[in-house]
């Protein structure tokens, strides 16, 4: 009887440890790395997607090298359009032409006579020597009978040919809507450039991509995303159909970056959230924030400013949506627990902006700006006043430096990109590329932070360099300062105990290497959730 009780007990002993052991998650420990946060350690271990200790030498179930990698809190990109990202890798790429010419060759070879819209985006004028408009002429000469339809690189102007025109029945006697301008010539006929709300007349007409074509585009831009190491990116104006596609994603784990999706100011997309709530119940996706359009982009004359454009002086750019019905959003949006994000390049469209948030009183809803390009000198202190969060992208700066002047005028300078002067009120930053009106590659918006020079080096001492970020800044504004944007300060942005095991591994430490070195270092690893999504 002893032997047989010995043996009962010894069953349940092992039993237990047994089922104790498959209940256990599984801890997973990245080695033989370097913390800059935690100099001491050299490894991390996770378990259950988080982070479960910090310390030297760890061991786990799952043991993987990251070859003396450099690790940060996973890299957050807090101004990006996701699926129009993914399309843009697979319709005409026309980023870096030097003129409307070249634009036309590159349309020329895509011409082939047939009824399938021919669709690019990246045309830029200020960067061709004939610093002005193109033509419908100009495409009809290589796709007279094909539509060609071509978005600036800021997505708030298109260029179209005559082809186009005729599908959309746009003549001389077509008004320019609200918000929007349709560039004319002497005659008054239509050119085929349209500026923010006129594009809507040609849009509505344009083929829409099909759902698996929106899933294969959003999939190969999460892709190439974790690749510059991006963990976590905010999806500044999506629809219902992205974000249904994402949970589908999610349900078949296959969405390798979290994202915190702003809807577009389009009912049919917020409505049912509105009447719900935010959607918050999956840390890979977040559904609280709604996007405003106010004003248009200053590449395009399109940004509202207090004083007319120095190079346009009949020209203060345009309003997109009135302001009274943007109040009675905001009101309505963050009574439901929404964010607001508006959008706002221009000073005045900045100010207008301010104002209303002002009037609002939710001074708790974390609100934000996007972009808030130009500000006015007596608007600065008012973001951290009023609690409203600007959210900027670098690149913007070190793209439109070349230009900017033109725009502005000497005496207004000092208002373009005041990075340094908005953190010293108390307000912070959280950085992105807007993407793909830039590369969505964190290290060049680091560097863009640090030095506002462009990779060359240039200009030699930084384009007003007394408004430049410290690389301890510039760093927190792509982690700590972007999850705290998105209300997720508690679990992302920064290498702790109990926060989620986001990871972007480099080559080199930031802050020990020239900031002109930083867009040569390598992202090595790329962590999400406890898992390597990207090796180099």
């Amino acid at each position: 009887m002893k032997n047989v009780a010995l043996v009962i007990m010894l069953y349940i002993v092992f039993s237990v440890i047994f089922m104790t052991s498959c209940d256990r998650p599984k801890v997973t420990v990245f080695s033989n790395c370097v913390i800059p946060s935690f100099p001491a350690a050299n490894s991390i271990a996770c378990a259950d997607g988080k982070i479960a200790s910090i310390g030297k030498d760890l061991t786990g179930d799952i043991m993987i090298d990251l070859e003396k990698g450099v690790v940060y809190p996973g890299f957050m990109d807090a101004h990006l359009h996701l699926a129009w990202y993914g399309k843009a890798m697979e319709i005409l790429d026309l980023v870096g032409t030097k003129s409307a010419a070249e634009v036309t060759r590159i349309v020329a070879n895509s011409y082939d006579g047939s009824k399938q819209w021919i669709i690019g985006r990246g045309w830029d004028q200020n960067d061709w020597q004939e610093i002005q408009f193109p033509t419908k002429e100009m495409l009809d000469m290589v796709a007279i009978d094909q539509p060609v339809y071509l978005h600036r690189i800021d997505g708030h102007a298109i260029w179209v040919n005559s082809s186009v025109l005729s599908i959309c029945s746009i003549d001389r006697n077509t008004v320019d809507p609200i918000g929007g301008k349709i560039i004319r010539d002497s005659s008054g006929d239509p050119t085929g450039v349209f500026i923010d709300n006129a594009m809507d007349l040609i849009k509505r007409f344009v083929p829409d991509n099909s759902n698996n074509d929106k899933r294969r585009q959003i999939i190969n831009a999460v892709r190439k995303l974790n690749q510059f190491g991006l963990t976590s990116i905010h999806d500044a104006g999506t629809d219902i159909e992205t974000v249904n596609i994402l949970k589908e994603l999610i349900a078949q784990e296959q969405l390798t970056i979290r994202v915190n999706a702003m809807l577009n100011n389009n009912s049919e997309d917020y409505q049912e959230f509105l009447s719900k709530g935010p959607d918050i119940t999956d840390k890979f996706l977040s559904v609280r924030t709604v996007k405003i359009y106010f004003d248009g982009a200053m590449g395009s004359r399109g940004a509202a400013l207090l004083e007319p454009y120095a190079d346009d002086p009949k020209n203060i750019g345009l309003i997109l949506t009135d302001e009274k019905k943007i109040g009675e959003k905001i009101n309505q949006f963050n009574a439901a627990g929404f964010q607001v994000a508006v959008h706002c390049i221009g000073d005045r469209a900045n100010r207008l902006a301010l104002d209303i948030f002002e009037e609002s009183g939710n001074y708790k809803s974390r609100n934000r700006i996007e972009h808030a390009q130009i500000i006015h000198k007596d608007d600065l202190p008012r973001f951290f006043e009023l609690g409203v969060i600007p959210s900027m992208q670098a690149t913007h700066c070190t793209s439109d430096m070349y230009w900017i002047d033109e725009r502005l005028g000497d005496e207004r300078l000092h208002e373009a990109y005041a990075w340094q002067s908005l953190l010293q009120t108390g307000t912070i930053i959280p950085g992105g590329s807007d993407a793909p009106v830039e590369i969505p590659n964190p290290l060049l918006g680091i560097h863009a932070a640090v030095t506002r020079q462009d990779t060359s080096g240039w200009p030699a001492e930084g384009w007003q360099p007394n408004e430049r970020m410290t690389i301890d800044q510039a760093i927190a504004s792509i982690t700590s300062w972007a999850a705290y944007s998105m209300f997720a300060e508690s679990y992302l942005g920064k290498i702790k105990l109990g926060y989620m095991a986001d990871f972007t591994v480099l080559s080199q430490d930031l802050s020990t290497i020239e900031p002109a070195q930083i867009p040569s270092v390598n992202v090595h690893f790329t962590i999400v959730n406890g898992k390597v999504v990207y090796k180099k």
